[in-house]
């Protein structure tokens, strides 16, 4: 049986090759990252190949002397400018959240685990680095295990990252104890990337200095991406820069005390 990653070794040399104009410190950090951390390293490598094929220029923006965080890499493209930090989530960690196999050759009906709380994780970590820039950041989140790739990678997960784990609810009559009115989905927030309770407000809005996120599936050929936005971020990101990967948002109607989610439509 192959490592789950041991496919990885073209884009491996494809990525010492994109790095090799630039300084040279760079190059060295990437080969101490792929002995330190290889998944990470590869995952960042994954993540500079998808930007670059949907037609983005990319250059690493990391600070080489260590004395301020900054996020991995700068991308251009010509409907804006825009920075990307690069996070993964391991192998070894996507199965103990998931409790799915490593081996894409298991099958069978299993019940799994979302990947939501490992997603939101790697965004709160990433406030403080994506904060002060003078363009949207997006986060990418990265995970080389194969069947987490597939399946968590997925619509309904991610408009739960923006909407908190939803549960059905129903309204109870209470003269008589039934069901009042229709089934409705019910939150509270929890794992809500952009949103939280606040006493004042009911919802408020949080992590601005964050645009939005990638939610990328490398374990998969070819990669499951999808993408969420930030309602209210610090720098609006236009998805349109990255016009083939579909992007969720999310509305807060305060009168009616809703959210709803939307995707956006793909540019023609």
């Amino acid at each position: 049986m192959l490592e789950p990653y041991e496919f990885l070794d073209e884009l491996e040399g494809e990525h010492r090759s994109w790095l090799a104009p630039f300084d040279g410190r760079y190059l060295r950090k990437f080969e101490n990252l792929l002995k330190g951390n290889y998944e990470a390293a590869m995952t960042e490598a994954a993540v500079r190949r998808l930007l670059e094929r949907h037609g983005v220029a990319v250059e690493p923006n990391e600070d080489l002397t260590g004395a301020s965080k900054q996020p991995d890499l700068f991308c251009t493209h010509a409907r804006q400018e825009f920075y990307v930090e690069v996070t993964c989530i391991s192998i070894e960690k996507a199965t103990k959240k998931t409790g799915l196999p490593v081996d894409p050759r298991e099958t069978g009906f299993r019940s799994y685990s979302s990947l939501n709380d490992a997603f939101w994780a790697a965004c709160k970590g990433k406030v403080t680095q994506c904060a002060g820039l003078d363009h949207p950041a997006l986060v990418a989140v990265g995970t080389h295990h194969a069947q987490a790739s597939a399946l968590c990678v997925s619509e309904p997960h991610a408009e739960m990252l923006l909407t908190g784990e939803t549960k059905i609810a129903w309204n109870l009559d209470l003269t008589t104890g039934s069901q009042a009115g229709d089934t409705y989905l019910s939150t509270e927030l929890h794992f809500a990337t952009f949103l939280k309770r606040d006493p004042s407000v009911e919802v408020a809005f949080r992590r601005g200095p964050i645009a939005g996120l990638l939610l990328c599936g490398f374990g998969v050929d070819p990669p499951e991406c999808l993408g969420i936005l930030h309602p209210n971020p610090e720098h609006h990101f236009d998805p349109a820069a990255l016009e083939n990967i579909r992007f969720c948002e999310v509305t807060l109607d305060r009168a009616n005390g809703t959210l709803a989610t939307s995707w956006a439509a793909t540019p023609k």
